[in-house]
């Protein structure tokens, strides 16, 4: 069944490929060919990615990540919503509740903005489609897989000589620059795992996600180290920042089994 669900997935990517005219069909026939072996959920992905770079970057995430996807897949419309009234929502609300409470008090006159929604699959993929820095790696990645198969035969196109190294080379490859996203399906985001904090004073935002702002905003404000300390103090479950790709909003929750939040009033008690 699973490969038979793979399969329709991996037509339905050549179909794509076939209709925005590849300029790379040898890699296009080969990258379809692997796609048969992925999971049919990232394989169905794959189909909705523009670009071949880009398609390979996602193939190379899906991958690695195999071993992993059951508990790692964004949730569905249907999960989401059932998220919405669990124990886990209410522990990762007083979470967020205790830390903003921290920040509050060490940061008079700021507080913390945090989107309580989850990131769905179309979204990810969406922004996957159009981030600068996944069409940049997935060009340096198409390149190198270009070089890869430049020995290949037009008769041997997707033959599984060329399946195995394709699978070889993208275990191995490091990205450059390192994409800003998780490929499409494979955010944090998209299980409500992964938060992004912004500060915000006066209904503005100061300390926001834009990349290009890290310096001045969260370096040289002192944001990032004062954000640190409030997560700290508050010690509810976040872990983080995330380092590669440097995001000093984006902390990752994961509460202790021992520690239990939810079921009882959190009430914060802010400095006077």
């Amino acid at each position: 069944m699973h490969a038979a669900l793979a399969a329709i997935a991996s037509a339905a990517l050549a179909s794509a490929v076939a209709a925005g005219e590849s300029v790379d069909p040898l890699i296009d026939s080969t990258l379809a060919a692997l796609a048969v072996e992925l999971d049919p959920r990232a394989a169905s992905a794959l189909a909705s990615i523009d670009g071949t770079g880009r398609r390979l970057l996602a193939v190379r995430a899906y991958l690695r990540a195999s071993s992993q996807l059951d508990e790692r897949w964004s949730w569905s419309a249907a999960e989401a919503a059932a998220f919405e009234g669990s124990s886990e929502k209410r522990a990762l609300d007083e979470a967020i509740a205790r830390v903003r409470c921290r920040f509050e008090a060490d940061n008079p006159g700021h507080t913390l903005w945090v989107n309580p929604e989850f990131r769905s699959l179309d979204v990810q993929l969406e922004r996957w489609n159009a981030n600068e820095t996944v069409a940049r790696a997935g060009e340096h990645l198409r390149s190198a897989v270009r070089r890869a198969l430049a020995g290949t035969g037009p008769g041997r196109a997707g033959s599984a000589a060329d399946v195995a190294a394709l699978r070889g080379l993208l275990l191995g490859h490091q990205p450059s620059p390192v994409p800003t996203l998780a490929a499409p399906g494979l955010s944090p985001h998209g299980r409500l795992r992964a938060i992004d904090f912004q500060v915000e004073s006066s209904g503005r935002i100061v300390a926001g996600t834009d990349s290009a702002l890290i310096a001045a905003d969260w370096i040289a404000a002192g944001w990032k180290a004062r954000l640190q300390a409030a997560i700290s103090a508050a010690d509810a479950g976040f872990q983080g920042p995330l380092a590669a790709p440097d995001e000093p909003w984006h902390y990752e929750f994961r509460p202790d089994a021992g520690r239990e939040y939810a079921g009882h009033a959190f009430a914060c008690a802010r400095a006077t």
